[in-house]
């Protein structure tokens, strides 16, 4: 007879049937003596039976739905997500990397709402580059490159301008290649309220897309409201 033994994992089989057995466990002891040959603790039945996946609590009514669709902006143009594993299970993180120079008050923002909606967000820094990192499955789940057009509003456009424009004098221009996608659904959504903006792919770049967004634009679609970078034309001077 072989037993767990302190200090060495069970196998995965093993530790599966524990955490979906539904019966007590003196059962689930003499399940698995009878099942594999191996003699298993109470305490480590009750150590897998205890250890359920924690999702960190996400409260989205916390937020208005502005600073949502800003936030889904921002990680389309300038986030990305991956799953790491090590011995304590899977996390789920999220990523949003942005210019320890010139985008404090955009970092401030995102950190800003990321706390309201009760997660806890860490700020990185290498060189130049600023990165949020939030440890959350929840919000791994919630955001997406790829974005709905139903969520395509002001906000969602000045979240992405803060993430991939820049001011250009008074207008703000955007240059997108890695999210097709997301060029396309800014393009319609200023198609739809019958704006003019300009558009252009250069022939030795073909995959990479700008858009010019005059201030008219910007201040009539309410997007100036949003925008952090589209704010700046108005600070800098030139429009007041």
């Amino acid at each position: 007879m072989r037993t767990s033994g302190k200090g060495k994992r069970l196998p995965r089989e093993i530790v599966r049937f524990i955490k979906e057995e539904n019966a007590s466990y003196r059962q689930i002891r003499d399940a698995i003596r009878l099942k594999w040959n191996i003699e298993v603790a109470k305490s480590t039945i009750s150590y897998y039976r205890r250890k359920k996946p924690r999702l960190k609590p996400m409260s989205l009514d916390a937020i208005t739905m502005e600073d949502w669709n800003w936030l889904q902006g921002l990680f389309s143009a300038d986030g990305n997500k991956m799953v790491s594993k090590d011995k304590y299970g899977k996390h789920y993180i999220v990523r949003i990397a942005l210019d320890k120079t010139h985008d404090s008050l955009i970092a401030e923002k995102c950190a800003r709402i990321i706390k309201d909606i009760g997660l806890v967000p860490t700020m990185l820094y290498w060189g130049n580059c600023l990165t949020i990192k939030i440890s959350s499955k929840l919000l791994f789940n919630a955001l997406s490159k790829i974005p709905d057009k139903a969520s395509v509003t002001a906000a969602y456009v000045a979240g992405a301008i803060d993430g991939d424009g820049w001011v250009d004098h008074r207008a703000i221009q955007f240059g997108q290649s890695h999210v097709p996608e997301l060029f396309d659904e800014i393009s319609d959504f200023f198609k739809r309220l019958n704006m003019q903006i300009g558009t252009w792919t250069k022939s030795d770049e073909p995959n990479y897309r700008r858009m010019y967004i005059p201030f008219t634009v910007l201040k009539s679609t309410g997007i100036i409201a949003h925008s952090i970078k589209a704010q700046r034309i108005i600070c800098s001077g030139r429009l007041l």
